[in-house]
C-alpha cells in the first residue's frame, strides 16, 4: 500500500502545478488522514510512475494550501491555466547547455525545458481571466499592481521579473523567493487588506548594474525590467516626479536583458565585443562535404554588437561552423523559431532523416559550447505589450538566407530592447575569399586569444567555468599596445580572420611603416588616443533613447580630438614635403597617411553646435548625466574633501566645519538646483523664454529678501526651502524677537535653538511659482537633450566612418610599437605560394624568455614549390613544436598587416592555417584523445588547398608503432599527391625518411654544412626536404641547441627530457638499463638485473 504522502501527491489527487502555485506550507498526511504541517525538506524527492521508474519531479513548493477550486475537474482539466508556465528552477543548468531563463516572443530554451514557452497564445480576455483565477485562489491579491506583475509573469514564464517601485526594483510572491535565494538579499512580506501576506525582495535601483552581471553574465537568466514612466514617457528619474503622485503609476517593460543585448551595462568590457548571432538554414550544398563525406548545409550568418552597432554578415557552411563561433565568441545565437521543436529533441537517440540530423548536429555544437540560444519569428515582429509594436517589415527580405538571418537579428534586438531598440547599420558582408580562415583548432593550438594552461579563469560570457583559460602569454596579449578600446575590439578582430587582400594588407603596412619612421609623431599621437572616449557606444546609447548630457559632451570631446589628431597629422606631412622627402623610399608611407587624413569627414559644424549648447562647468560637475541625486551628493563630499585636502574620502565632519550636515545638505541641494541648466539658453528660444521667466522669479526672491530685511531690520532673515517646513523664512533667534508681532509673518518649528522659523503667504506663492517654472524649464531641458541627440544620431554614419578610421590608426600604431620595441621587420608579400622566413622568432615565447633574462634561437624556414613539405625530427622539449608555431603566427601577422619577428619575410599569400598540435581530448563528445587527433587532421586533409599552411606535430602517436608510422606516411602521401600546400610536419618517425625516398637519412658534418648553404636537404621524393634539432653534449653535460639543421635526428633524447622534469633517479637508471638493451637487442624485453 502507498504512503499517505505518496497518495497525496498522486496526479489523480491533487495537480502538481497547482500544488506548487497554492500551497503555503508543506503538508502531511498525519494516521489519522489529518493534514498538518512539516518541513519541506521531509517531502518526498521523488516518485514512481506506474512501471516503477521515477517520474518528472514536481515544481517548487510554496507556503499556500490547496484549494479546492484547483482541484482537476471535467471542466477544467488542464493544469497549465492556473498559473503562468515557470520552470522549476531559475538557477543556470550547467555550462553545458544553454541558458535556463527565457523569455515567451523570442523564447530561451533551457537544454532540457520543460515547458514549450513559445508564442504567446492568450488573447487580452484570456489573460483577464487568469488574472482573475489567480486573485480568487490568493495566488496574488486584489491590486492595480499585482494585476500587472501577474499580467507579465503570464507574458514571459522562465524569466527573472523586476519591476520598479520607486526607488527600488523589486519582485514579489513565490519569485520573490527565489530572487532571494539567487541573490541572498531580504526576503521580506507585505500584509494585505484581507489579511493574507505575501513575500517581496528587491534592491535599490542604484544596484541595478551590479545585479544584473550576477544574474545574467554570471548565471545566465534573461531579466524582464518594467519601468516607470513620467509625464512625457520617458523612464522616471529618481527623485522626480512620476506619472502620478499618489495611486497606479504607469509601468511597462523597458527591456528583456540577455546576454547578447547588452548595450551600456557599467560591467561591460570596452575591450571585447559581445555579439549576438543569428544563424538561418540555407540549402544543402552538394559541392561542399562535411567531416562524414557528405553534402552539408548553408549558414547564413548575421551578428551585431549592439553597445558599438558594428553589424557583419556572412555565408558559411555546417562543417565550418564550431570555426565561426570560435573566431565570433558570440554571446547570444538565435534561431528560426521553427527549429525549437527539433531543439527541444535534439538529445534523443531516435532516427532521423538526413536533413534533420544535419540540423541536430547543429544544435549539438551549440549545446556542447554551452552557447545561450534564443528564437524568433523571422517574419513576424514581436509583440510588445504597451509599447508601440515594430514596424511592418519592407521588401521581400527572407528570399534569402540572409535576408531571414537579418531579420531573425532585427526582431529579437526589438524583443529584447523594445522602445530602445538602436538602428542597425548596413551590414558589412565578409566572405571566406577575403579573409584568412583560422579553424578552432588552430585558434586555440596558437593561443591567439586565449591559452588553455593554469592562469586563472576568465569569464567567457556562459561558458565561464568551462576551461581554465588564461589570457596570459597569449598572441594578443604580447602585441596588443592599442590605447583605445575600439582598437583592441579591430586588433581582436583582424588577428582571428586577417586579411587576403594584398591591396589591403600592403595599405596598412605603409601606414605601420610611416609610424615606424616617425618616433615623435607616434609617440604624440598615441598620447592624444588615450584621451579618447568609445564614441560609438556613446551614439548606440542615443539611438536607444538613452545617453545623457556627459555622453553628448564626449561626443563634441572626441570630434576635437580627432581634430587635432588629423592636424599634427598634417603637419607632420608637410615638415616631410619641406624636407623633399616625398621622392624618397619612404614617400608610401607618406602618401598612405595622405590618403588616410583625406577619408576623415569633416564634423565641424557638429562640434560647433555641441560647445554653443552645451555648459561644460556644469557637464563635468555631473549636471545632466543619469546618476542620482544621492550620487552627486557623494561625488560634492569628495570634491569638497579634495579642496580641504584630506588624505582620504571621507566627508568632512561636520565639528571641522562652520555649517552643520543638515545645513551643509540644505546649502549643496540648493546649489543643485540654481545650477541644474547644462543646455544653454541660447539652444532654443523656449528654454531662453523660460529662462528669462526664472530669473525673473529668482530676481522677485532677491528683492523680496532684501525689503523685508530692510522692513524688519532683520540681516540674518532668509528665503529658505526645506524638507520639513516647505517655503519658509528663517533667522536668527535674536532677530525673531524682533518680528513676534508681525501679522504677515507666523512662526513655525521648535521655539528652543538658536534659529527661528517663519512662515511667510508671499514667499509661499512665489516659491510655488519658481518650483512650477523649475518643472517646467526641466522638461523644456530634456525635450532639447533629446533634440541634440537626434542632430548627433543624423550624423551617425560619419562619425562611424571617422570613428573606423582612428581604430584604424590605434592599430598602426600598436603594430609599429611593436616593430620597434622589438625589431620587427616589414614583410613582403605576392600571389606565390612559397614562404621564406630568415631568423624567424616566436613573439609570445621570446616575450617570455626575455623576462627570464635569456635569449630566443631564431630559425629560418624556406619553402618553394620543389620543397614545401618539410619533415622536422628532433629531440623531445627541441623546439620543433615552436618552429611549427612561430611559422604560423608569423603568416598571420604579416596578413593582419603588422611587422613580423624576423630579419627577413617574404610570404605568399595564405588562404587557410591549419594546426594539428598538442594532445588533449574533447570526452564530451566522445573523442578520446587519439580520435580527436584523426577528426582534426581528416579536416585537414579535406578543406586545405594549395594555397594553405599546415603545422602537423606528431601524427599517429596514439597508437602502436606500426599503425603510427603508417598513419603518418598516409597523410604525407596525401599532401604531397593532393594538397600541395605549405606544409611542416613534426615527428618522431624517423623511418618516414626511407619511406619518403631519402637515400642517406644521416648527414655528416660535411654535408651538412653543404646542404645548409642550399638550405634544404632534398633527398627523397619531390617537394620533401628533411630538417632537425639536436642537442650539445659536452662531458656528460648536454643542453639544447634549438637551432634547425638539414638531415634527420634519429635520436628523440627522451630521458634527458625527464632527467629535466625531475624524475627520480632510480627511474632514470632503469629507464636508461631498458633502451640500451632495446638498441642492442632489437627485443621488447626487461633489462638485466644488475
Amino acid at each position: 500500500m502507498a504512503s499517505p504522502i505518496v497518495r497525496l501527491l498522486a496526479p489523480s489527487t491533487v495537480r502538481p502545478r497547482a500544488i506548487r502555485r497554492i500551497s503555503t506550507s508543506p503538508l502531511r498526511c498525519a494516521p489519522s488522514g489529518k493534514i498538518t504541517k512539516l518541513s519541506s525538506s521531509l517531502l518526498p524527492k521523488t516518485k514512481l510512475g506506474p512501471d516503477g521508474n521515477p517520474v518528472q519531479p514536481l515544481p517548487a513548493w510554496t507556503d499556500q494550501g490547496v484549494s479546492a477550486d484547483n482541484r482537476p475537474s471535467a471542466a477544467n482539466n488542464n493544469t497549465a491555466n492556473s498559473r503562468p508556465k515557470r520552470g522549476r528552477k531559475l538557477s543556470s543548468v550547467g555550462s553545458d547547455a544553454v541558458a535556463s531563463a527565457q523569455p515567451i516572443a523570442s523564447g530561451l530554451i533551457p537544454f532540457k525545458a520543460k515547458h514549450d514557452v513559445g508564442e504567446y497564445s492568450l488573447s487580452p480576455d484570456e489573460e483577464a481571466d487568469e488574472i482573475s483565477k489567480a486573485i480568487e485562489a490568493n495566488v496574488i491579491p486584489d491590486s492595480p499592481l499585482a494585476r500587472e506583475i501577474y499580467a507579465n509573469w503570464l507574458r514571459f514564464p522562465d524569466c527573472i521579473l523586476l519591476t520598479r517601485v520607486g526607488k527600488f526594483y523589486e519582485s514579489y510572491y513565490e519569485p520573490a523567493r527565489e530572487l532571494s535565494a539567487i541573490l541572498n538579499v531580504k526576503l521580506a512580506s507585505k500584509r494585505y487588506s484581507e489579511g493574507r501576506e505575501y513575500p517581496f525582495a528587491g534592491f535599490p535601483v542604484a544596484a541595478l548594474d551590479k545585479y544584473l552581471k550576477i544574474l545574467v553574465q554570471d548565471l545566465g537568466h534573461t531579466v524582464v525590467l518594467v519601468e516607470e514612466y513620467d509625464e512625457e514617457g520617458s523612464i522616471a528619474t529618481v527623485g522626480k516626479k512620476l506619472t502620478a503622485p499618489v495611486g497606479q503609476k504607469e509601468r511597462k517593460v523597458f527591456r528583456v536583458v540577455t546576454p547578447g543585448t547588452m548595450i551600456d551595462e557599467g560591467w561591460l568590457n570596452g575591450e571585447e565585443s559581445r555579439y549576438l548571432l543569428s544563424i538561418a538554414i540555407g540549402n544543402t550544398v552538394e559541392s561542399a562535404m562535411d567531416d562524414e563525406g557528405e553534402s552539408t548545409l548553408t549558414l547564413s550568418l548575421a551578428y551585431t554588437d549592439p553597445s558599438t552597432g558594428e553589424f557583419f554578415t556572412k555565408e558559411t557552411t555546417l562543417s565550418q561552423m564550431e570555426d565561426e563561433l570560435a573566431r565570433i565568441a558570440p554571446r547570444e545565437v538565435v534561431l528560426d523559431r521553427s527549429l525549437r521543436s527539433e531543439w527541444l529533441s535534439s538529445s534523443t537517440a531516435q532516427a532521423e532523416p538526413v536533413e534533420a540530423s544535419r540540423i541536430s548536429s547543429l544544435f549539438n555544437l551549440l549545446q556542447v559550447l554551452g552557447v545561450h540560444v534564443s528564437f524568433a519569428d523571422p517574419i513576424r515582429p514581436p509583440t510588445l505589450w504597451g509599447t508601440a509594436d515594430p514596424p511592418e517589415e519592407t521588401g521581400s527580405p527572407f528570399d534569402t538566407a540572409e535576408g531571414t538571418a537579418t531579420s531573425l537579428l532585427r526582431h529579437h534586438l526589438q524583443y529584447a530592447l523594445r522602445e530602445s531598440t538602436p538602428t542597425l547599420y548596413q551590414p558589412s558582408q565578409q566572405s571566406n575569399t577575403d579573409q584568412m580562415q583560422i579553424d578552432a583548432a588552430t585558434l586555440q593550438a596558437l593561443e591567439i586569444r586565449h591559452a588553455l594552461r593554469p592562469g586563472g579563469l576568465v569569464a567567457i560570457g556562459e561558458r565561464q567555468h568551462a576551461s581554465p583559460l588564461s589570457s596570459r602569454g597569449t598572441l594578443l596579449s604580447v602585441i596588443s599596445k592599442t590605447v583605445t578600446q575600439s582598437g583592441h575590439r579591430l586588433l581582436i578582430r583582424t588577428l582571428t580572420a586577417p586579411s587576403t587582400s594584398l591591396a589591403i594588407i600592403n595599405s596598412r603596412l605603409s601606414l605601420v611603416h610611416s609610424f615606424v619612421d616617425c618616433e615623435e609623431l607616434r609617440e604624440e599621437l598615441r598620447d592624444s588616443l588615450r584621451s579618447i572616449s568609445d564614441v560609438m557606444r556613446s551614439i548606440q546609447r542615443f539611438k536607444s533613447q538613452r545617453g545623457d548630457g556627459r555622453d553628448i559632451w564626449d561626443v563634441g570631446r572626441w570630434i576635437r580630438s580627432v581634430q587635432r589628431i588629423l592636424a599634427r597629422i598634417d603637419e607632420e606631412l608637410r615638415y616631410e614635403e619641406s624636407l623633399g622627402l616625398t621622392n624618397s623610399t619612404g614617400s608610401e608611407g607618406i602618401e598612405r597617411l595622405r590618403q588616410l587624413i583625406e577619408g576623415f569627414e569633416s564634423l565641424e559644424p557638429l562640434a560647433e553646435t555641441i560647445e554653443r549648447s552645451i555648459d561644460e562647468v556644469a557637464v563635468m560637475h555631473g549636471l545632466g548625466s543619469d546618476e542620482t541625486e544621492e550620487e552627486l551628493e557623494g561625488l560634492a563630499a569628495a570634491g569638497e574633501a579634495m579642496e580641504a585636502g584630506t588624505s582620504d574620502n571621507k566627508t568632512i565632519p561636520a565639528k571641522e566645519s562652520r555649517e552643520t550636515k543638515k545645513e551643509r545638505d540644505e546649502r549643496l541641494k540648493q546649489e543643485r538646483e540654481e545650477r541644474q541648466w547644462w543646455i544653454y539658453p541660447s539652444f532654443s528660444k523656449e528654454l531662453q523664454s523660460l529662462h528669462d521667466e526664472l530669473d525673473s522669479l529668482q530676481a522677485q526672491k532677491q528683492k523680496l529678501q532684501i525689503d523685508l530685511i530692510k522692513r524688519f531690520g532683520t540681516p540674518s532673515l532668509t528665503l529658505c526651502k526645506g524638507m520639513r517646513y516647505g517655503y519658509h523664512i528663517q533667522m536668527s533667534k535674536s532677530d525673531g524677537v524682533k518680528v513676534t508681532k508681525a501679522r504677515s509673518l507666523e512662526s513655525i518649528g521648535a521655539t528652543s535653538g538658536k534659529t527661528a522659523y517663519f512662515a511667510f503667504g508671499q514667499w509661499s506663492a512665489l516659491g510655488a511659482q519658481t518650483e512650477v517654472a523649475i518643472e517646467t524649464l526641466s522638461i523644456a531641458q530634456r525635450r532639447a537633450s533629446r533634440e541634440l541627440r537626434n542632430i548627433i544620431i543624423d550624423q551617425a554614419e560619419a562619425i562611424r566612418k571617422n570613428a573606423d578610421l582612428v581604430d584604424e590608426i590605434d592599430l598602426a600604431l600598436s603594430f609599429a610599437q611593436n616593430a620597434v620595441e622589438m625589431g620587427w621587420v616589414r614583410p613582403e608579400l605576392d600571389d606565390s605560394t612559397n614562404l621564406h622566413i630568415v631568423d624567424g622568432r616566436h613573439p609570445s615565447i621570446e616575450t617570455s624568455l626575455l623576462h627570464a633574462s635569456r635569449t630566443f634561437t631564431p630559425n629560418s624556414t624556406s619553402m618553394d614549390t620543389t620543397s614545401h613539405l618539410h619533415i622536422i625530427t628532433g629531440p623531445n622539449q627541441g623546439g620543433k613544436s615552436t618552429l611549427l608555431r612561430q611559422t604560423a603566427v608569423i603568416t598571420i601577422l604579416a596578413q593582419s598587416g603588422s611587422f613580423v619577428p624576423a630579419s627577413y619575410a617574404k610570404l605568399g599569400i595564405v588562404d587557410k592555417v591549419f594546426s594539428r598540435v598538442g594532445a588533449r581530448d574533447d570526452l564530451w563528445r566522445d573523442r578520446s584523445t587519439f580520435m580527436l587527433e584523426m577528426v582534426e587532421t581528416a579536416a585537414i586533409l579535406k578543406h586545405a588547398t594549395n594555397r594553405s599552411l599546415v603545422i602537423m606535430d606528431e601524427i599517429g602517436r596514439g597508437t602502436t608503432l606500426q599503425a603510427g608510422v603508417s598513419i603518418a606516411y598516409a597523410t604525407l602521401d596525401h599532401i604531397l599527391r593532393h594538397v600541395k600546400c605549405r606544409t611542416l610536419f613534426a615527428t618522431h618517425y624517423h623511418e618516414l625518411g626511407r619511406m619518403l625516398g631519402c637515400e642517406s637519412d644521416r648527414v655528416s658534418e660535411t654535408t651538412a654544412g653543404r646542404i645548409a648553404e642550399n638550405d634544404s636537404f632534398k633527398n627523397g621524393r619531390e617537394g620533401v626536404s628533411f630538417w632537425c634539432t639536436d642537442v650539445d653534449e659536452v662531458d656528460g653535460a648536454f643542453s639544447y641547441s634549438y637551432k634547425l639543421r638539414p638531415g634527420i635526428n634519429h635520436d628523440s633524447h627522451a630521458i634527458k627530457a625527464a632527467r629535466l622534469a625531475g624524475m627520480p633517479e632510480t627511474f632514470l637508471v632503469t629507464a636508461e638499463k631498458t633502451l640500451s638493451n632495446l638498441q642492442q637487442t632489437g627485443r621488447f624485453d626487461p633489462p638485466p638485473e644488475s
